[in-house]
This record gives structure tokens, C-alpha cells and sequence, in this order.
């Protein structure tokens, strides 16, 4: 009689996130990975014997072919890391926040200034769809956002920006990780951009459609080899073609890594391109227009460096380049800020141009261990046959319910030195306090209607897995910069100081609902760039039922999203003043995760609200965008 046949047991998969030592030889006799191709029914010799699934009869498996049988599954293992830039310790409970890759796709956001939005003090500016210029003002000031990609600072080339940083123009998918610091003065955004570190190849393929006539493609290829090399590149295109006040626009961003780690050593080289079309928008009620655009630009770096900067001692060199071809109408206004001074056959220059180019190089360093993280970096600019070097210099201490930050530097671009001090401390486990003081000194002038002071104050108060809490913020006098980007007519204006009051609420209210909620109002109703009022409100559910599916095979996210705006005023150059008014929208969110795959919907302006932002430029009405992100290895 035949032996009794036993149950075939699973094969373990490990999981992604298992750690592994660097460099680490995969042993010939060791468990398969995660990603190798180990099935659940491991492969049977010709005679082996199986019940049925019906009766309990004998029946045997098919043949397995030589071929199959004697194929080797290559096995997996985790390279050292890429070296990336330092990501700053965040001292402040509810406005700064990091989001790694995932989170950045699952929040929902089109650009880095989707993201922003949920920052008690920072407005939108968006003249349109996915394709229109867009940016944002900071307590009413385009210029006091500024964001890092991998180290190095981003900036706006093209003359019509005025200066301000084009959201549509800077792509978030070829982010891993983001890091948005509040400061008292500022918001600073630091963009890394993603790394491998497995051998198993990785792949990914993103699919949307939706209003506006938009459809978008994207494609990501990943893998390190077993000397440590690493190979990436992606790529993603879209096209949209407004219904109203619109032109149809189309972009190709393309990205590439090339590089080797060893323990703690690593080079690589890394290159971001993105090409826009855009014809001209011309509102039919205003008869505003921005100009058309057919631009190229080019972010390229090499790095070599030591060390994690999240533990221990370390040390990078960045040595980058940028080049912005511009092929659209003739520019208004200069917009590059690289240069402090400027001449006036400089900016005739820029104006005549159809290229435009800069060069950045970073030495920084510092250590980081025992909750004490201190570094310095000496930038280095030349744009224009000029030449700027800004040192700054950073330390932060996180231990239990202490967390303190101090940030300075020197002289920037914009003729701009910062000092900042933040500090949160939770004297119990349900309370917290927060503070941050700055000032921003112009070295130009020596008026001090430019070397403003800033202050922020607030308190949280944790009720279960429930935060409320509170606060002031406080500007001086300040010259606000022109977001002319999104409409030329407006101009820089000197403001008197001016503060803003504001709530909070954060946290799980039952089981896997969840609550995110500000509201601000300042002190003064005829503010420019800002309005009085403001509020963001999002009611979510999130959940992975892990009671269901342990493996954790599937998550569940629903939200609905209300934002509210009172009536804007923006400064003209003739020096009148337009008022936008105020409107409030609703959109929602649906992603559901099987496996690796992502099937994700929005329905933005539910209530087809017929809104601007700024003036002359009207948002589109219930567009939605849907699709799938896919993710495969091996």
C-alpha cells in the first residue's frame, strides 16, 4: 500500500522589510527571500501522490519537466545604501511632517504644493489643472518656500516665474522621501529622490485617466548587482487638455541613477529632465493669459559620500548642474535668483537667452547618535558669471518628550540671512508645548521693514489616540515677494506685521476613522496673498483588517476633504489691488491595496464650485483622475 501523503506546508517568504547585513553572500542552503520565486507547492518528483480535493483518491502530479527541475532561483539580498541627503529633526508636532514613498502616492498629491496645503499658513496659488503654473505663499510671501532635492536647492529658471518655484515643473514621483519643515520664517520642502538596494530587480507601472481630457503613464526600473553596482531610470508622461480657459499640455519628466555602495562608502550619479508643452490659457471672462511654454530643464549631480547622516559620522560632496531652455514668449520679468547683483546687461541677457544654466556644489558633514544630531554645509552657487557660497550649520536634540532644533545661515541668494530656534516638550503623555522664534535679515538693506521677526506658539492637548491644540503665529513687517508666475500683473508690496490665530485637531476618533483639521484667521481682513480665513478638514478611514488579512495583503483608505477660503487681495502693479473671492470645495479619495497593486480614485470640487485662486484664472469643476499603481519584483 502507498504511503500516507502529508500536507505541504508553505514555503516562508520573508518579508520586505527583513534587515540583512550589507553586502551579505546569500548562503547556498539558506531560506529564499521574499521576492525569489519559491511557489507554495514546491516542485514534486513524477511519482509523488496528493489526495483530491473531491474524494480522497490517489492522483498523480503531472511530470515536471528537466528544465524546470534543475532551474536555479537566484537569491536576493540587500546591498548598502545609496548615500542620501540629510533629512532635518522636526521640532514641531503638527506642521512639519515626512512621508516616505508609499505615503507620498497614497496621500493623493499632484504636486509638492497639494502636499503644502495641509499647513496651517501656507495658500495655494494655482492657476488651473495638472499642467497650469502653480506655487504657494508662506504668511503671505511666495518667497519664504523653498525646496531641496537631494541637498541641493531647487529653483525656478524661467524669467516669467519671477523667482517662485512652479510646482507643475517639479515632479513628485521620482520622490522616496519628503520632509516639509515649518519654521517660525519659512517652510522648507526636502525632496530625496528614490534608491534601491536589493539585487532582485524591482519594476513598477503607474496607469491614470481621467477629466480633462488627462491620461498619464509612468515606469520605474530598479536593481543592484552583486558588486554592489546599482541601476535605476524611469520615466512619465502625461497630456490634458482643459475644458475651459485651458490649452492642451503635455510633459516627459525622465530620471536615471547610476552608482556603487560599499559598507559605508558610495558614489552615484543621477539626472532629472522634464519637457513641457503648453499652449497659451486665455481666460474668456477676463481676457488674462499666460504666456505658452516649451521648455526643457535638466537637474544633474554626482555624489560621493561616507557614512548614513541618520547614525554616526558622515560626509557628502555634491557637485550639480542645471540647464532650463526656454522656448516660449519673451519673459517680463528676470525671475533667476541666483545672483545677489544683478546687473542690468544680465538680465538682458536672460531675456534674449533661450538658455539659462546654473551650477551648485555642497560640502556638508556631521554626526548623528544618542538623539543628538548636529551638521554643517558650505553651498556653493554660480549662475550669470556670479558666484555666492552660503554656509549653514544645524543641530537638534529628540529625547522622550524633549526636542529641540536650531538652524542658521548666512547671506543666500535673495540677499537673506536666518537664524531660527524651535523647541517641543510633553511634560506628560497627553500634553505638549511648542515654540519657534526666527528673523530674516536682509544684508542689502538696512531697513528694517526687511529683517522681519517671526514667532509661532502653541499647545496640544492628547485625548485618547486624540490631539487638539492651538496657537498663534506672528510676522513682521516684511516685503512680500510676487508669485508672477501665476499672473504678471501682480508686484511685490511692503506690509506691516500682522498675526493669526489657529486650531488643530489630529488623530484616530474610532477605531479606523481618522480626523485632520486646521483653521486660521488673522488678525487684519485686507491681507495681501493670504486670506483671513482659512480651513482644511479631512474625515478618513484607514484600515489593513489585519483580523482578516494577516499578511497584510490589503488596505482600505476613504476620505472626504473639505477646504475653505475667505476672500484674497492681490497688489497690482499699477497699484490698485484685486479681491478674489472666497469659496469652499469638497473632493474625495479611494484606494484600495491587493498585494502590490493600488487601485486609487479621486473626485476633486464634488459640488462644481466655480472658483479662482488667484485672479483671472479659474480651477476646474468635479475632475476626476483614476488608475492603478502596480508594483512587481522579479
Amino acid at each position: 500500500m502507498p504511503a500516507a501523503a502529508h500536507a505541504q506546508g508553505r514555503d516562508t517568504l520573508a518579508r520586505r522589510d527583513t534587515l540583512a547585513k550589507r553586502d551579505s553572500l546569500a548562503k547556498r542552503d539558506s531560506l529564499a527571500k521574499r521576492d525569489s520565486l519559491a511557489k507554495r507547492d514546491s516542485l514534486a518528483k513524477r511519482d509523488t501522490t496528493v489526495k483530491s480535493d473531491t474524494g480522497g483518491a490517489l492522483v498523480p502530479l503531472p511530470a515536471v519537466p528537466d528544465s524546470i527541475a534543475k532551474r536555479v532561483v537566484p537569491k536576493d539580498t540587500i546591498k548598502a545604501p545609496l548615500a542620501h541627503a540629510e533629512s532635518p529633526q522636526l521640532a514641531d508636532p503638527t506642521g512639519s511632517y515626512r512621508l516616505d514613498r508609499a505615503q507620498i502616492f497614497a496621500s493623493g498629491a499632484r504636486s509638492v504644493g497639494d502636499l503644502l496645503d495641509r499647513l496651517p499658513g501656507v495658500t495655494g496659488l494655482r492657476t488651473g489643472w495638472i499642467a497650469t503654473p502653480m506655487t504657494s505663499a508662506y504668511l503671505g510671501d511666495a518667497g519664504r518656500v523653498r525646496v531641496f532635492m537631494d541637498g541641493l536647492e531647487y529653483d525656478s529658471f524661467n524669467p516669467h516665474d519671477g523667482g517662485a518655484v512652479d510646482y507643475s515643473q517639479l515632479p513628485l514621483w521620482p520622490i522616496e522621501e519628503i520632509t516639509v519643515e515649518r519654521s517660525a520664517s519659512e517652510v522648507r520642502v526636502y525632496l530625496n529622490t528614490w534608491r534601491v538596494n536589493r539585487t532582485t530587480p524591482y519594476t513598477r507601472t503607474d496607469i491614470a485617466t481621467g477629466d480633462q481630457q488627462t491620461n498619464l503613464y509612468r515606469a520605474f526600473f530598479g536593481r543592484r548587482f552583486a558588486h554592489g553596482e546599482a541601476l535605476q531610470f524611469g520615466v512619465q508622461q502625461y497630456g490634458t487638455t482643459p475644458e475651459r480657459a485651458g490649452a492642451t499640455s503635455d510633459q516627459l519628466s525622465l530620471m536615471g541613477r547610476v552608482g556603487w555602495a560599499r559598507g559605508a562608502f558610495s558614489v552615484d550619479a543621477f539626472m532629472l529632465q522634464v519637457a513641457s508643452h503648453r499652449g497659451s490659457i486665455v481666460d474668456p471672462y477676463t481676457l488674462d493669459s499666460i504666456p505658452q511654454l516649451a521648455s526643457t530643464r535638466r537637474d544633474a549631480y554626482v555624489r560621493l559620500g561616507y557614512g548614513d547622516p541618520d547614525q554616526g559620522p558622515w560626509i557628502q560632496g555634491v557637485a550639480g548642474t542645471t540647464r532650463y531652455a526656454f522656448g516660449g514668449s519673451p519673459a517680463t520679468t528676470t525671475g533667476v535668483t541666483i545672483p545677489t547683483d544683478t546687473t542690468a546687461a544680465d538680465s538682458a541677457a536672460v531675456k534674449s537667452d533661450t538658455a539659462v544654466s546654473g551650477s551648485q556644489y555642497l560640502l556638508t558633514g556631521g554626526f548623528s547618535r544618542w538623539g543628538v544630531r548636529f551638521s554643517g554645509a558650505e553651498h556653493y552657487f554660480v549662475a550669470l558669471h556670479r558666484s555666492l557660497a552660503v554656509p549653514s550649520v544645524r543641530a537638534s536634540y529628540d529625547w522622550r518628550g524633549l526636542s529641540l532644533a536650531a538652524f542658521s545661515e548666512g547671506k543666500g541668494r535673495d540677499s537673506t540671512s536666518r537664524r531660527e530656534v524651535s523647541a517641543t516638550i510633553m511634560p506628560l503623555s497627553f500634553i505638549r508645548f511648542s515654540a519657534s522664534v526666527g528673523q530674516a535679515r536682509d544684508a542689502m538693506v538696512r531697513d528694517s521693514v526687511l529683517s522681519p521677526q517671526y514667532r509661532r506658539l502653541e499647545a496640544g492637548l492628547r485625548i485618547h489616540d486624540f490631539w487638539i491644540g492651538g496657537g498663534t503665529i506672528t510676522r513682521g513687517a516684511v516685503a512680500l515677494a510676487a508669485p508672477t508666475l501665476v499672473n504678471d500683473s501682480l508686484t511685490s508690496v511692503r506690509e506691516p506685521s500682522a498675526s493669526a490665530k489657529f486650531v488643530n485637531v489630529q488623530g484616530r476618533v474610532w477605531r479606523g476613522i481618522n480626523a485632520d483639521v486646521f483653521a486660521l484667521r488673522w488678525n487684519d481682513s485686507t491681507g495681501y496673498y493670504r486670506p483671513q480665513f482659512q480651513a482644511r478638514s479631512q474625515l478618513y478611514i484607514s484600515t489593513s483588517l489585519l483580523n482578516r488579512f494577516p499578511d497584510n495583503t490589503f488596505h482600505f483608505f476613504l476620505g472626504l476633504t473639505h477646504e475653505y477660503r475667505s476672500a484674497t487681495f492681490f497688489p497690482l502693479a499699477d497699484g490698485s489691488a484685486e479681491r478674489v473671492d472666497g469659496y469652499r470645495t469638497i473632493g474625495a479619495q479611494l484606494e484600495i491595496r491587493i498585494e502590490r497593486a493600488v487601485l486609487s480614485y479621486q473626485f476633486s470640487n464634488v459640488l462644481g464650485e466655480k472658483y479662482t485662486q488667484v485672479p483671472g484664472f479659474f480651477m476646474p469643476r468635479q475632475a476626476s483622475i483614476y488608475g492603478v499603481r502596480w508594483e512587481f519584483w522579479n
